[in-house]
């Protein structure tokens, strides 16, 4: 073979490399040239799955926030109902208290004009020392008795008005015993409608000094009441009779006061 032939197989191996290279370098080009874009466009997924998620994180956040807001609005709502309620009560209020001193006003006006015409009064009348103490015990007593609706009548009825009754005090002689309890329990029975006196005198059953009351149960017509007991002494009662004869009677509690305090002050 010539010197000018191997030249010539030498350049064709040159060739043949320098072709194999640029084949190389194309075959590693359009790998890259396809590898990154989907490298790119894998990384634009994760991004948009990113923000997706953050998407739905903040439209949930959102939507817990719209929720606290409307439940703030409905409790701003209640509460600003709760003030009208509040403003229109206070009104009620303030005007019940000007009414109020409106008769507070009134009223003090008509006590300044009583302690004047009473002042005039004791001014220009002198009492003996019966009528002043008559006038201190009426006025002592003024809110004693409430005036009942109708007098009430019937020994069974009274019965039953007794039926339950039992002292708040136990019986004690000399401080809350027969005389206290027959006050009280006159008190107590003229202020349900009954027609009532206080009694005392021998006791009906063996002597000693004794209180009990009479009561009207119809007209003119009486039954004794036994009032440390709270019963009636019924017609069968072999000491009936007795409980018909005593000493002093009282219609009022005036009169037992005026009688003997100390024996018919219940209240102390």
């Amino acid at each position: 073979m010539t010197e000018v032939e191997k030249k010539g197989i030498g350049k064709a191996k040159i060739g043949l490399v320098i072709c194999a290279i640029l084949v190389v370098i194309l075959a590693v080009s359009n790998v890259w040239s396809y590898t990154n874009p989907q490298n790119q466009i894998n990384a634009l997924n994760d991004d948009k799955i990113n923000l997706q998620t953050q998407m739905d994180t903040l439209t949930s956040e959102k939507n817990s926030l719209q929720n606290q807001v409307n439940s703030l609005q409905s409790q701003v709502t209640n509460y600003e109902s709760q003030i009208q309620s509040l403003n229109s009560q206070i009104a009620t209020l303030n005007s019940q208290i000007n009414s109020l001193n409106a008769q507070i006003t009134s009223l003090q006006n008509e006590i300044d004009s009583l302690n004047s015409e009473y002042n005039n009064y004791v001014a220009n009348h002198h009492y003996t020392d019966e009528e002043y103490h008559a006038c201190m015990a009426e006025a002592r007593f003024s809110f004693y008795y409430v005036e009942p609706s109708e007098q009430k009548f019937g020994v069974y009825n009274l019965d039953d008005e007794l039926s339950g009754l039992e002292w708040p005090e136990p019986y004690q002689a000399g401080v809350f015993d027969c005389s206290e309890m027959t006050a009280y329990l006159e008190w107590y029975l003229e202020n349900e409608g009954w027609n009532t006196c206080i009694v005392c005198g021998e006791a009906p059953w063996d002597g000693g000094y004794h209180a009990w009351l009479l009561v009207e149960t119809s007209t003119d017509a009486y039954m004794p009441v036994e009032s440390t007991t709270i019963e009636i002494v019924w017609w069968e009662n072999p000491n009936f009779d007795n409980y018909l004869v005593y000493d002093h009677e009282f219609e009022t509690i005036q009169e037992a006061v005026a009688y003997n305090e100390s024996e018919f002050d219940w209240w102390k």
